[in-house]
């Protein structure tokens, strides 16, 4: 049996992602990995991000006792994400992290890799989801290491995250769900062909 947890809906995408091999004292050193050089783009699409996921219940309840508030609330604040993803845009760079496809859960990931990477070891981890505009910092523990017999010096690598903040974790959940309900139109527009 495979020791990569199937309790959560996985999905393939091309990502940019970055890794550091840290030890256990470096993950518990800090909420989120250090490990990286971000820009203040990327920090303003992170806090933007978790911010909206914080306030994502409180808007639920407001439009539930005012609809007209409610929707004045989600207008505002779909103009100021629609602002922060075009700033964002332009200020992140991706010369220094590659784009790959990987499987993403809510609870890790897989991806193939030429670095040296054994089972056990911890991971601080920068993803870069580029068509959503989403960047995330998290840490993660390697649940295995096995390689790829149709390319040389390539092996593929689960993850499961560690200490992960409901904030990303919620930010996944709706990265998934927002590419499944687009995967299930673009199937549904090709079954009416």
């Amino acid at each position: 049996m495979n020791p990569e947890r199937r309790e959560y809906y996985r999905i393939s995408e091309n990502v940019s992602l970055d890794f550091q091999v840290i030890s256990e004292q470096e993950m518990q050193a800090s909420s989120l990995p250090t490990q990286f050089k971000v820009s203040p783009f990327f920090t303003l699409l992170s806090q933007l991000q978790e911010l909206d996921t914080d306030t994502t219940h409180l808007l639920r309840k407001i439009a539930q006792k005012d609809p007209t508030m409610g929707t004045f609330l989600e207008i505002t604040t779909n103009k100021i994400d629609a602002i922060a993803k075009t700033i964002a845009s332009h200020g992140i760079e991706f010369d220094d992290i590659t784009t790959q496809e990987i499987n993403l859960s809510e609870g890790g990931l897989s991806f193939d890799t030429k670095r040296q990477v054994t089972s056990g070891e911890y991971l601080a981890l920068k993803l870069v989801f580029q068509e959503a505009c989403i960047g995330l910092l998290l840490y993660g523990k390697v649940l295995y290491s096995s390689a790829n017999e149709d390319d040389q010096g390539s092996s593929n690598v689960g993850i499961q995250f560690c200490r992960m903040p409901e904030s990303s974790r919620m930010i996944i959940a709706r990265h998934i769900i927002a590419l499944q309900s687009k995967e299930l139109q673009l199937q549904g527009n090709i079954d009416l062909d």
